[in-house]
């Protein structure tokens, strides 16, 4: 195997470990923070959750992919982002804090100026790190990258705990945040041994804003889109509807969202490295695509199946209004497992300029479904969500179609097969449980995961090859 094999496979095991492991500490982190706070208390982040991500996305502003995607950035590349994404977080910083009073009045709810004045810090604290980060990304080391973001998770969980338990409330929430990015910039730092020149180049900035513009400009289009529910629900219904969906939504982020990231981390620098051998990017992209659908689709259909009995014994009954919620994002999250891996792909070739193009479409979709959604209640909106997922699921596969060669036929053959046996092992269950109705939601899923692995072995599908010569070349 040529180094960058073994630098992908390292890559790639880390970045597993990476996702994985923080995946793993802020769920059981999650459990626990929601037996001791109030679903009012998740409400309040959640509702200030758009303003801060959007606010992150414009301190990265494209930057970091655009470090990424360039093949060898020069120091002062990375010493003029520094102090341009440092300085941005800091005027973004002032203006959060001026309009905080104006949020808190729109929600009426005034808990929300202290909150976001106070969880706003976070960008500057992010913007420390960007440069950092993105470099160990370049250089695969996701090995430093997992051991880095764990271990200051972990700190930061045993002290939002501990001021939960405190009775500190919404506040243990916002100081997990802040500890855990204040920790991140003691390693990097620390570890990472890279220090900005005394060197601001605006040649630099405006040739990385060539490429970076059009990826911000789309990340702030999904940004907001994809949190303007918040927005939605504080305003039109109460903060403890936005706790139960802000609950819903995190443990269908974990499957759909998460577990797929853990190969999207990787293959989006591997893919710059091939941005000029359309056949490799395509046999690459056929491969996560089969991979993926193959753990993910069935993971969703039977949480579907589960949620109700799973919801009350991770989270206890106070949070069984979640559970409605939670199975109508799962059949979306269906279709949200497989976006990035076609966006970053076609991201990996330079073709940003496209993503942005299409992205009013795709997030203007999805904001006219939220709003018309909304007057069918929380229910509307989630299914206008569902739709939405598909259409966004379609666009990148067409824009993969057109500049990587990858048809949304062939894209379609690769997943259906583990989407058709799912679907009918999924019917099965349903049929049973309605025969036997207090059939333990873990006998439930044990029951379809063996008959989705012995049905699949049976048919001797070709994600079955994919994953044995996966796990051939992890162990060689």
């Amino acid at each position: 195997m040529s180094e960058l094999g073994r630098g992908i496979v390292r890559g790639t095991a880390w970045a597993a470990v990476d996702r994985v492991g923080t995946m793993a500490l802020n769920f059981v982190v999650n459990l626990v923070l929601a037996r001791l706070l109030m679903p009012e208390d998740f409400g309040y982040i959640g509702l200030l959750a758009i303003f801060i991500y959007v606010s992150q996305t414009l301190v990265d502003g494209g930057f970091g992919a655009a470090l990424i995607q360039k093949k060898e950035p020069t120091q002062t590349d990375y010493s003029t982002i520094f102090y341009w994404n440092l300085t941005f977080s800091v005027f973004l910083y002032v203006f959060l804090y001026a309009v905080a009073p104006y949020i808190a009045f729109f929600f009426k709810l005034p808990l929300l100026c202290k909150i976001l004045r106070v969880q706003g810090l976070i960008l500057i604290v992010n913007a420390l790190i960007i440069v950092q980060n993105n470099r160990l990304r370049k250089q695969l080391a996701f090995r430093t990258i997992a051991l880095i973001n764990i271990s200051s998770l972990l700190t930061a969980s045993v002290i939002a705990i501990g001021a939960a338990y405190k009775g500190f409330g919404v506040w243990s929430l916002v100081i997990m945040q802040l500890m855990y990015g204040v920790l991140q910039n003691c390693l990097l730092w620390s570890i990472v041994r890279w220090f900005p020149d005394r060197i601001f180049s605006f040649e630099s900035l405006k040739r990385l804003f060539g490429f970076g513009s059009y990826l911000l400009a789309a990340n702030m289009l999904q940004v907001i889109c994809q949190n303007m529910q918040g927005i939605i629900i504080g305003r039109k219904f109460s903060a403890a509807q936005m706790g139960f969906y802000s609950q819903a939504n995190k443990l269908n982020d974990v499957c759909s969202y998460a577990l797929p990231n853990v190969i999207v981390q990787v293959i989006f620098p591997v893919y710059s490295q091939f941005q000029n051998d359309k056949q490799k990017l395509q046999e690459m992209l056929s491969i996560s695509v089969r991979v993926i659908s193959y753990f993910i689709f069935p993971l969703m259909l039977s949480l579907i199946l589960v949620a109700e009995q799973l919801i009350v014994f991770l989270y206890g009954e106070r949070w069984l209004s979640s559970v409605p919620f939670f199975q109508v994002l799962c059949v979306g999250g269906i279709f949200v497992c497989l976006q990035n891996i076609n966006y970053y792909a076609v991201a990996a070739i330079g073709k940003s300029k496209a993503l942005f193009g299409w992205s009013f479409y795709k997030w203007g979709v999805l904001l006219t479904l939220l709003l018309v959604g909304a007057h069918w209640g929380m229910y509307g909106m989630l299914w206008g969500m569902v739709i939405s997922s598909i259409n966004i699921f379609l666009v990148n596969a067409a824009l993969a179609c057109k500049y990587i060669g990858y048809t949304i036929s062939r894209q379609v053959r690769d997943f259906m097969p583990v989407l058709i046996i799912g679907l009918l092992i999924f019917i099965s269950i349903y049929l049973l449980k309605i025969y036997i109705p207090y059939m333990h939601f873990i006998v439930a899923a044990l029951l379809f995961g063996t008959l989705y692995i012995v049905l699949t072995w049976m048919f001797q599908l070709q994600v079955i090859k994919d994953i044995t010569h996966i796990k051939t070349s992890l162990i060689k």
